[in-house]
């Protein structure tokens, strides 16, 4: 490789890293797909919602607002004394008195993604094309 050479491939990695969006189309469509093939699947509305949004030399992603409670849980209700949350108009009774069941509601999670692995495609997706070079 001459001189000429390397300053020339330098010149073609500057431009390609000043405008960052077709490699930032091919990371987010990985990820994307991923986190698609991972989402809990009831409807599809969830996974078909999942996408992503490039502006400038960000990239964001988008999916309907309930994908982050089925991602991380939902913690059951209870009131501030750990006691239940009433569900219905009575208590189910048992015999001649009404016996009060600890119930828990909420969302176990179910990990479609993860921030951590994310970033780590992202920079690795970066560091590919800058050693491509």
């Amino acid at each position: 490789m001459t001189v000429d050479d390397f300053i020339s491939d330098l010149s073609a990695l500057g431009e390609e890293l000043s405008d960052p969006q077709q490699i930032l189309t091919e990371i987010g469509t990985g990820i994307t797909e991923e986190m698609k093939r991972l989402a809990p699947v009831d409807t599809g509305a969830l996974r078909n919602s999942i996408g992503y949004i490039i502006n400038g030399n960000q990239i964001t992603f988008d999916m309907l607002y309930y994908g982050m409670f089925q991602n991380y849980g939902v913690k059951g209700t209870e009131d501030s004394r750990g006691l239940p949350v009433p569900f219905g108009l009575l208590p189910p009774r048992v015999g001649n008195t009404y016996s009060f069941r600890k119930r828990r509601f909420g969302l176990r999670n179910q990990t479609f993604f993860n921030y951590d692995t994310i970033i780590d495609t992202i920079a690795e997706g970066l560091g590919e094309q800058i050693t491509d070079f």
